[in-house]
């Protein structure tokens, strides 16, 4: 069994749920094929009274939408609030709908980090009963009527600390076992009778993204030292944990992250590295392009640079988690092979 177990506790779960308090026993004993393919496992019954069915779970972003849904399976019903690929996270403006699919979730699911700041504030003014996941700052919380009760603060605590300067953590492999652990902690401290399944489905997945970690690791190989330019950091992460060496000019990115117009200066100086190919990649978001990532592209495909466009939502409605992160290892491997 993997250790994703971690706030719970021998075998005594305590949820909170707009009924009232109450206490769930569960049994840890997981049986079957820990390798097999979740959608594999039958259905486990129901061993408890209150809440059934799937678990209404609204996330910021499709990204976390479709890890929840490999994780949670037939177990949750989830609703992405971001799911257009050219709207940004950080200028996301709620509206009265969004209020209303959160009010009737029992898990709401934000990426954190100043990234999604909507969604803390949409749940904050809801009354009732409701799990928060703000998987950056790793806070953990049961949400009620006024605030959070005295065992749910000890609750909070308990979880881990996903402290990044880069808010963008699905593009570090780890970072995202991490927040798997959570997700799945709250999936069956909600659904008690769901932890057999979704124990096969965790093991999927750290499988899968084991798998990715080798390709990173062979990706090392040949990227270690080499430079990049990124017009945003959305992959920097992921970047950087495959050995490349940021060299993007301080002042271009701090312009890019505060909006603020770059300075020509910086601007030159990332053009000069490109034209001397002291950078071996040009990373820009293919969601954002403006007039600074078009110069550094064209002067990229001057002097014969790969470029490298990424995407901060799953732009591809085909693809899951793990194929978008094993297509932007394949643009990866590409440009440097």
């Amino acid at each position: 069994m993997r250790s994703w177990i971690k706030t719970i506790g021998g075998v005594l779960a305590v949820a909170f749920v707009a009924a009232g308090l109450f206490t769930i026993y569960v049994n840890f004993t997981t049986t079957g094929d820990p390798e097999g393919n979740p959608s594999d496992a039958p259905s486990p019954t129901l061993t408890r009274e209150g809440q059934t069915g799937a678990i209404q779970v609204v996330t910021s972003t499709n990204v976390w939408a479709s890890v929840v849904e490999i994780l949670g399976g037939e177990w949750v019903e989830v609703t992405a609030i971001i799911d257009d690929p050219l709207q940004d996270p950080h200028s996301y403006e709620a509206s009265a709908r969004d209020q209303l699919t959160i009010s009737e979730a029992e898990l709401v699911i934000a990426n954190g980090g100043g990234y999604d700041e909507f969604v803390g504030q949409l749940v904050s003014a809801l009354d009732g009963e409701r799990i928060f996941l703000e998987l950056v700052e790793g806070d953990h919380s049961h949400l009620g009527e006024e605030e959070h009760s005295e065992d749910d603060a000890d609750h909070s605590e308990d979880a881990e600390s996903h402290d990044h300067a880069n808010e963008h953590i699905w593009y570090d492999i780890h970072a995202v076992e991490e927040a798997s652990e959570m997700i799945v902690e709250a999936i069956t401290e909600l659904r008690p009778e769901s932890f057999d399944q979704v124990n096969r489905n965790f093991d999927f997945f750290m499988a899968e993204l084991e798998n990715l970690e080798v390709r990173l690791e062979a990706l090392r190989e040949k990227a270690l030292g080499l430079g990049f330019i990124a017009t945003e950091g959305v992959g920097n992460l992921l970047l950087e944990e495959a050995g490349f060496l940021n060299q993007t000019p301080e002042a271009l990115a701090d312009a890019i992250e505060e909006e603020r117009e770059v300075p020509a200066a910086a601007l030159k100086q990332a053009q000069d590295l490109i034209a001397g190919k002291v950078v071996s990649l040009v990373v820009v978001n293919e969601q954002q392009l403006d007039q600074v990532s078009d110069l550094l592209v064209d002067a990229a495909q001057a002097a014969g640079v790969p470029v490298v466009e990424l995407s901060e939502l799953i732009s591809d409605p085909d693809m899951d988690y793990l194929d978008w992160m094993a297509s932007v290892l394949d643009q990866l491997q590409e440009a440097v092979y």
